[in-house]
């Protein structure tokens, strides 16, 4: 075996060395070359970032003319978009300065961040500089033109860092979102040090974690092309084991091989560092060892499916162990079948985790819910379908042959096995699912079992192929839908119970941004001042206006302080509430949120309101008063901003913000709350009201979840029941992924049997007619599906947004008219230029509250400078999230090219939105405001109606896919069909019998196909009737002169005899009758060997007329073997079958055939001193062979060819026409005759014969 597994080596060992040669150089290039950390890896990214932005800076400044146009701002819309900060990366700014260095903004280029005024009054250098929205490098350059001195700014974004950390709000490096990973900005020098481009340190970053730089992409390419060579090899060395050993002793090799290689990647996970790609995270995907991530899952499915498609395509019936007893054969099966079950209920299982325990989105309803791992999942379940499959093949094809014919006890045998597992199951939902899955188990073999099916042959058409994998997809689809079903429900239970509380996360959310800065180390130094009144009613509006306020406005706030006495009094609170009051309504009353120290209570079921108390304590633990906040909620008839700027995470979203849920309140039967446009009833009667706590009900089309917390309070959610189109979908993708798999598998086998060679990849390209057709249908039906979808988004897009422009430009119409009429009475105008006094902003902001809750949208007003002075949403500028100034593309559209609307696009964090720019002039006509109302929903809703299409589309595509498949088999079997007549016909030709012409009615490009066939038809039949008299007058003459040489042989003897004997008569000799004797001995040996050579080419003859019977076939051998014991000097040894074997054919012909060949077996032994002939039998299936062997001298080599020939002999005697005779008695028979054969060894010839049938 060790000299096996060395030459197999060497005959792959290309594939081994150019991937031992990828591996070193991945290595060495990683280790020598690339060899980096995070740190400095990203420190010389952000650094060249940095310079190479500075030095475009200094490139603009340099650019007179621009800086004029812009300065003047004569520049049009082309060199605005070129200097925009979407395009330029940083923000550019242009400030005049008079004699005092004031500053005045001319131009920008951002809405994202404005320098503080007078920042920086040095030229040609660069600092960082902290802004309330992230890190910046701040640039400047003074110029002077004509006399005017200018400051060029530039402020390059670094690091992103809002006030709040949540989805759309992320801290993360400006161009390098991923390094914050590995590295953090550093308040302290550190090793890794950004200079800019003049030479000076910026600011230094510490490494997060003492980590390496990932993988490089070509790496990554590199590492999995070095691997598939590997496996190639592994495979190839498999193979040869197979063809030379066996199929037991190369799976043993692969599997050994796999599972090594597998342990050492678990066992030593630095080998390949899986851990660093985002795959191979526990968070995502695990549930045991093994299975410790979704990638893991993923290789191991994929090695899996390649030992089983190993075994598949290298199983064949001589395979299968044959056992003499009955009972082994039986209990050979029970193992096979205990195998099955055990893997049925594993890959159950496995799927059930999938979707159940991983962060992983099946919900195919809602396709941007799928992520990239979701396509994984898919990938997984569809790889180990398929190795199911191909196994099950293999199991049930061996248990089939051990039951003989008792299929019923299969069934049996397979539901007693489940059951049994049952028992020792404790988890219940295991055992909900696995009682399903058995009773699957057992249809499964049973449509397996049925030959219509074809589930175990090996080799599947199309049609097949289709079949299996719409049960595998209509299958795992059936148990995803279950479970998504199980998961949505538990969810929808939460949120029922949720609402029955009335607690509302998003709010509980805003308030912890309130609370972020009002922390001890805020409120302690500052507590003093809350004992002197003036400075107590203005900070506590201060903390009103700027934490509560400022986050929209959605809460009516009071603030109350107390001291530390024994009994608390209160400092210049508005109301008398005193300290137990409030104390007692947060310890009693209140009930706990998410959020530390902030509990909420309920002062009606259908208004609460939140608390919050803070015990305020000085540098020496000691406490110096207590802090409330009473919170009550405000409604609002639409929150534009609150659910997409300020969502979670789409693990902790809550449901309420899905438009698949509906619910409603009730509070003694009258509904008081409800969400979304479903027909909830406004009263409930008592008899409708559900007796458990939880409740199910249809209501058309609807699923309705009822929640009973008390006798008074009813909670319903409604979900639309989309679980027939949640299955399609379902069956859609997984069927899909089928297709793809299957299409990588031929791909790969591809690959493998060309060996890369250029010829055998050309030549695996030729396919079928049947296959082409079949793939172009295919093709233009995938190729459809992808044109009409991105042709129908695009459509979709620019529809929706044309209609939400019209949409808004509707509403900021009405709107403008309302803003025009009420602020010219608060602007107040200097010399016919507006300016908004900063007394009245309170009463704009009100104004434009009020506007802003009665058309359910945001508001800002700017004035003409392009300077934010109201807005119903203060909280996006107080806290840094945008600057206060105008876009600058929505201000050169209105101040500079005086347009009357603009709709532009903007992005604040990560989302995007539409935003609609309009004028507010005076009865002048004077633009004296503009008003700005953005359109924060947009994307969202854009999303959701290009899902739903979505969907649509890939049910449509999967059911016009199998129409096109099912289009395509008609077509090509049609087609194929004639081509198959055609075949048949040709290759029924025969020059021996009469050939018939094919009948062709239409006239196609195949009838002019049949007419050139028919034509050659009758031109065969003169050509065959030529041939045919030719033959037979050959076969006359040969026929003659090899009957004249047989027949000269003894007559030459018999003449010389008769002339011998003449002589003597005529000489009268003595012993005339003696010599008349011999003559008459020597007559009758010669006329007898001409009776024998009438006899051999009478039979001959007669071969091909057989007189077929049916026949124990070894009552020919009881007779010869009887026969040939007795003879002399012979061992003569017969192994039969241990049963009869029923053949189909001419005794008479058999008996001849095996006796020529045991007289030849002697023959050929006579010059041994013991002569030994050894007869055995085997069966095969549906065959018997065989095989007589004896211990002569063997053929010669040159001889062999010619053994079967007639007339042809290696003795010094005879016709040659016995092996002749017996090769036809054997095809007669409709079986096989060969040899093998070794000089001084001796020869067996074998025969192979078809059984009628094989009996006890």
């Amino acid at each position: 075996m060790k000299q096996l597994l060395t030459i197999l080596a060497k005959r792959n060992s290309y594939l081994l060395l150019a991937a031992v040669i990828i591996f070193t150089t991945v290595f060495l290039l990683n280790k020598y070359v690339v060899s980096d950390t995070s740190a400095h890896y990203y420190t010389t990214r952000i650094q060249s970032d940095i310079q190479q932005k500075e030095k475009d800076f200094q490139e603009l400044c340099k650019d007179s003319i621009v800086l004029q146009s812009l300065i003047r701002q004569t520049y049009d819309q082309k060199l605005l978009n070129k200097l925009l900060e979407e395009k330029k990366g940083y923000g550019f700014f242009i400030y005049s300065l008079d004699n005092t260095n004031e500053q005045k903004l001319l131009f920008w280029n951002t809405q994202i961040a404005i320098p503080p005024v007078n920042l920086m009054q040095e030229t040609d250098v660069s600092r960082m500089v902290t802004l309330k929205n992230g890190v910046y490098v701040h640039t400047s350059k003074i110029i002077s033109i004509r006399n005017q001195r200018y400051a060029i700014e530039a402020l390059i974004p670094v690091l992103w860092k809002y006030f709040v950390e949540i989805e759309n709000l992320q801290t993360e490096f400006a161009s390098f979102p991923s390094a914050l990973k590995s590295v953090s900005i550093s308040a302290i020098a550190t090793e890794f040090k950004v200079s800019s481009s003049y030479g000076n340190t910026l600011f230094y970053l510490q490494p997060v974690a003492a980590s390496r730089l990932p993988s490089s992409w070509w790496m990554v390419i590199s590492i999995l092309v070095g691997v598939f060579l590997l496996f190639w090899f592994i495979h190839q060395v498999a193979h040869s084991i197979y063809l030379s050993k066996g199929l037991g002793f190369g799976l043993a090799f692969l599997i050994v091989v796999l599972v090594g290689i597998r342990l050492l990647i678990y066992f030593f996970p630095e080998i390949l560092d899986l851990r660093q790609f985002e795959l191979f995270d526990p968070a995502i995907y695990s549930t045991s060892f093994l299975l410790g991530s979704l990638g893991d899952l993923l290789i191991n499915a994929l090695l899996f499916c390649w030992i089983t498609f190993y075994i598949n395509r290298r199983f064949s019936e001589a395979s299968i162990p044959k056992y003499k007893s009955q009972g082994s054969n039986t209990v050979a099966g029970i193992l096979l079948l205990s195998v099955l079950v055990f893997i049925t209920f594993l890959f159950a299982r496995i799927l059930q985790s999938l979707v159940a325990d991983g962060q992983i989105s099946f919900n195919v309803t809602n396709f941007f819910s799928l992520s990239r791992y979701s396509a994984i999942g898919f990938l997984i379940l569809a790889t180990l379908a398929l190795s199911y499959f191909l196994l099950a093949q293999v199991v049930l094809k061996m248990v089939m042959e051990y039951a003989s014919g008792y299929t019923y006890m299969v069934y049996i045998i397979t539901a007693t096995l489940g059951l049994a597992i049952l028992t020792f199951t404790q988890n219940t939902a295991v055992v909900e699912l696995n009682l399903f899955v058995l009773i699957w188990l057992v249809i499964f073999i049973w449509l397996m079992s049925k030959e219509y099916f074809s589930g175990l042959h090996l080799q599947l058409n199309v049609s097949e192929v289709l079949f299996w994998l719409f049960v595998f997809s209509f299958s795992m689809a059936a148990v995803i839908v279950t479970e998504n079903r199980k998961i949505e429900e538990e969810q929808r239970r939460q949120f029922a119970e949720k609402l029955s509380f009335q607690a509302d996360p998003s709010n509980e959310r805003l308030l912890s941004i309130a609370f972020t800065y009002l922390d001890n180390d805020f409120l302690a130094p500052n507590f003093n001042r809350f004992r002197d009144k003036p400075t107590n009613l203005m900070l506590k509006d201060s903390i009103i206006n700027k934490n509560f306020s400022a986050y929209l406005n959605k809460f009516d706030t009071r603030i109350y302080v107390f001291d530390a006495s024994t009994n608390p009094a209160p400092l210049y609170n508005e109301e008398p509430v005193s300290y137990d009051s409030l104390n007692l309504i947060y310890n009693v009353q209140g009930k706990k949120t998410g959020i530390n120290d902030l509990h909420y209570f309920e002062l009606s079921f259908d208004k609460y309101s939140y608390i919050w108390k803070k015990e305020v304590k000085n540098s020496d633990s000691a406490t110096v008063g207590y802090f409330f906040i009473l919170a009550d909620m405000r409604k609002y008839k639409k929150d534009a901003l609150v659910p997409e700027l300020f969502k979670q995470t789409r693990e902790s979203l809550l449901p309420e913000y899905s438009m698949m849920y509906s619910y409603a309140i009730y509070s003694d039967g009258k509904l008081i709350e409800y969400f979304n446009e479903y027909g909830f009833p406004t009263d409930l009667k008592n008899a409708v009201l559900p007796q458990n706590e939880f409740d199910h009900r249809s209501n058309g089309g609807y699923d309705e979840l009822w929640y009973r917390k008390t006798s008074k309070k009813v909670v319903i959610v409604a979900k639309k029941n989309n679980s027939f189109i949640e299955a399609i979908t379902l069956f859609a993708y997984l069927f899909s992924t089928f297709l793809l798999l299957l299409v990588f598998y031929w791909i790969t086998s591809v690959l493998v049997r060309s060996r890369l060679r250029w010829s055998a990849l050309k030549k695996s390209w030729q396919f079928t007619i049947r296959s082409q057709i079949h793939s172009t249908i295919i093709l233009v039906s995938l190729l459809s599906f992808v044109v009409i979808g991105v042709a129908t988004i695009f459509f979709f897009i620019n529809r929706y947004n044309r209609n939400n422009q019209e949409r808004l430009s509707r509403t900021m119409q009405i709107m403008v008219n309302q803003v025009q009429s009420r602020l010219e009475k608060h602007v107040v105008f200097n010399d016919g230029i507006p300016f908004f006094e900063s007394g009245v902003n309170d009463e704009l902001e009100k104004l434009l509250q009020e506007t802003s809750e009665i058309h359910g949208t945001d508001i800002n007003l700017y004035d003409p400078n392009g300077d934010l002075k109201v807005t119903s949403r203060p909280l996006i500028y107080n806290k840094g999230v945008l600057s206060e100034k105008i876009n600058p593309d929505a201000w050169f559209s209105l101040h500079v090219k005086n347009a009357v609307q603009t709709v532009k696009e903007e992005r604040m964090g990560k989302v995007d939105y539409l935003s609609i720019y309009n004028p507010v002039r005076n009865e002048a006509g004077q633009v004296f405001a503009y008003l700005n109302v953005p359109s924060y929903s947009t994307q969202v809703e854009l999303t959701q109606e290009i899902s739903y299409f979505l969907v649509t589309l890939i049910n449509l595509n999967a059911f016009i896919f199998l129409v096109a498949g099912a289009i395509a088999l008609f077509i090509s079997n049609r087609i194929t069909s004639s081509f198959t007549v055609i075949g048949a016909k040709m290759r029924a030709m025969n020059l021996g019998q009469i050939n018939q012409e094919i009948e062709w009615n239409r006239n196609d490009e195949i009838g002019e196909l049949v007419t050139e066939y028919n034509k050659m038809v009758k031109q065969l039949e003169q050509s065959a009737a030529a041939l045919a008299k030719s033959e037979r007058e050959g076969a006359w003459r040969q026929m003659a002169r090899q009957v004249a040489h047989e027949i000269k042989n003894p007559l030459t003897p018999m003449k010389l005899s008769i002339q011998y004997l003449q002589k003597a008569i005529d000489n009268n000799s003595p012993n005339v009758k003696e010599m008349t004797s011999n003559v008459a001995r020597t007559l009758v040996e010669q006329i007898d060997h001409l009776s024998k050579i009438a006899s051999d080419f009478s039979q001959f003859a007669n071969i091909g007329n057989p007189r077929n019977e049916v026949f124990d076939m070894h009552e020919v051998f009881y007779s010869l073997s009887s026969l040939y014991e007795a003879t002399d000097n012979l061992d003569f040894y017969w192994q039969p079958v241990n049963q009869r074997v029923m053949v189909f054919a001419d005794k008479t012909q058999l008996n001849r055939l095996f006796t020529n060949l045991l007289q030849n077996a002697i023959e050929a032994s006579a010059h041994q001193p013991r002569r030994k002939i050894d007869v055995n039998e085997s069966l095969d299936h549906e065959f018997i062979t065989i095989s007589i062997k004896d211990n002569g001298e063997g053929i010669p080599e040159q001889t062999r060819s010619k053994i079967f020939t007639p007339n042809f002999t290696t003795k010094t005697s005879g016709t040659g026409l016995g092996l002749a005779m017996s090769k036809s008695i054997v095809e007669n028979a409709h079986g096989q005759i060969w040899f093998e054969t070794e000089e001084g060894e001796g020869t067996t010839f074998f025969v192979k014969l078809p059984l009628l049938r094989a009996t006890n």
